[in-house]
């Protein structure tokens, strides 16, 4: 730990926002400057270090993205290298929205005698205190409260929409809107077929139905030079146009058929007008998606990842190539040729009509990065709910079953610890008849929460996926256990990478599902 000689105290901050569109929420730098204001206020000492900052993370129970510094400060705290006497933060909720984080936090502080300044109080909290701890937590209680209040009701406003057949979200391709002047702004008035693009979507459909293929679609719409339905991406090199997967997503849409879906499920008429007749639209989801239709074509496959792993720059699937090794060509004592030394390599299959592929990769190579990632991911403790959804509301029951799991195995670990200091192994094997069958039901109902496949559903439950990857499983079961854990994507050739050797680990996205 550092030290630093300065009178007062010495602080830290953690600064947090969400995504605040209205922009009527404190900015970290906002923030930070009351903070900066009320520390000097007192005569403190402000840490030389850059401030713990999480920007557009949210810190409920139901935030998508971690908060990386957040974790930072948790393990500068747990490694005693904080370097400060006070952690500054602007408000409660800042810290954290979950009481149990929350909870944590506070303890660690109190373990290493570290206050806490609530900037929006203008108090500071010893956790070593009953009375300031019973205030930090109420705190973290109210603001859990309030999270999931505002998340039911955003839920509830949402759905209403959907019912309503009212619209959510950004413009849908082959629509435009129209909009009139409200008492607060803006207000949406109709919404009209898109004078373009409109068209284009009925050809898609047209084309489908009389037997023309996605491929060709996509390939003729290239050569046209439409522009594709989604526009690429700020980070993308050129315009990719078209692609059958694009062609099928954007039949797939119900909102076409003048339909309102609302998660999969379509609840109303919308109020915009269809492109396509339902009648047709229901038609088309029998020839894109046929139930006769075998769902993949493993059984044949003699490579893992094979139409599995897809291209980071167009999404398009790969295909498996045979590459020749090395430039020179070798020969016998006689003079006679040698067969050259060959290798095999994903590789894009790139975009129709356009020539060329976009990335490509030593198979060995992204098989072993795949398998690594494949087998970590299944062997984390909280795999089950990290994958799959059975259904609406389940994320949360799967959190707490796995809170339970934990909250079992920390107490058998603290029993161990005792029955190894008091040399009694009776002590250990009494709690692990009562708490083992705890910690199976547990499992069990995690399990029948989680949409997987079954055979990843073994996997997990047994405990070793390496031994059965090894020495039970045929190729098209490994093919299927990849495909329902993940979707990786290959990446381009970043600075700094090229002339690297062997498996090359950040060129690869997991994707999981």
């Amino acid at each position: 730990m550092r030290s630093f000689q300065a009178s007062g105290l010495i602080v830290r901050e953690y600064l947090r926002v969400s995504k605040d569109r209205s922009e009527r929420g404190k900015s970290p730098e906002q923030q930070h400057n009351d903070n900066v204001r009320s520390i000097e206020n007192n005569g403190w000492v402000m840490h030389p270090d850059p401030p713990y900052r999480d920007n557009d993370r949210s810190a409920s129970q139901f935030a998508r993205k971690d908060r990386e510094d957040f974790k930072r400060l948790v393990a500068d705290l747990e490694n005693d290298t904080f370097g400060a006497e006070v952690l500054a933060i602007w408000e409660s909720s800042r810290g954290s929205r979950r009481v149990g984080e929350w909870v944590d936090l506070v303890e660690l502080c109190a373990a290493r005698r570290v206050r806490v300044w609530v900037t929006t109080h203008g108090r500071l909290y010893d956790p070593r205190n009953p009375r300031d701890r019973r205030s930090l937590l109420e705190d973290a209680v109210d603001a859990e409260y309030e999270s999931a209040k505002t998340s039911e009701r955003i839920k509830r406003d949402v759905r209403a929409a959907a019912e309503d057949g009212r619209p959510h979200g950004k413009n849908l391709y082959g629509y435009q809107r129209t909009y009139r002047l409200g008492p607060r702004g803006p207000v949406l008035d109709e919404i009209l077929p898109h004078l373009e693009q409109a068209p284009i979507v009925q050809e898609a459909a047209r084309r489908i139905l009389e037997g023309d293929s996605l491929y060709a679609i996509a390939k003729d719409f290239n050569a046209r030079g439409i522009p594709p339905r989604r526009p690429p991406r700020k980070d993308h090199r050129s315009n990719l146009g078209w692609t059958p997967p694009a062609v099928k997503q954007m039949l797939t849409v119900p909102a076409y058929a003048g339909k309102r879906q609302h998660r999969g499920e379509i609840l109303a008429d919308a109020v915009w007008p269809a492109l396509i007749e339902y009648e047709s639209w229901q038609k088309l989801q029998s020839l894109l998606s046929p139930a006769s239709r075998k769902r993949t074509n493993d059984w044949p496959a003699v490579h893992l990842l094979s139409g599995i792993a897809v291209c980071g720059v167009c999404g398009a699937s790969t295909r498996v190539s045979k590459q020749n090794k090395g430039s020179k060509r070798k020969f016998d004592q006689d003079g006679n040729p040698l067969p050259r030394e060959q290798y095999y390599s994903y590789i894009c299959v790139g975009v129709p009509g356009k020539t060329g592929f976009h990335v490509a990769m030593k198979e060995d190579h992204l098989d072993k990065i795949v398998t690594e990632l494949l087998f970590e991911r299944v062997e984390r403790p909280d795999s089950l709910a990290l994958m799959g959804e059975a259904g609406e509301g389940t994320d949360e029951k799967r959190r707490e079953l796995i809170d339970e799991i934990t909250g079992y195995q920390r107490y058998l670990d603290q029993v161990r610890e005792q029955a190894a200091e008091k040399l009694d192994v009776s002590i250990l094997i009494d709690q692990q008849a009562r708490i083992e069958p705890k910690i199976k039901a547990a499992q069990e109902r995690l399990e029948k929460l989680s949409a997987l496949d079954p055979l990843v559903l073994k996997l997990i439950a047994d405990g070793s996926v390496r031994e059965a990857w090894d020495n039970e499983l045929t190729l098209a079961q490994k093919r299927r256990v990849v495909r329902a854990v993940m979707r990786p994507q290959i990446m381009p050739v970043g600075r700094g990478w090229k002339g690297i050797k062997g498996p090359n680990a950040e060129r690869v996205v997991p994707g999981w599902r």
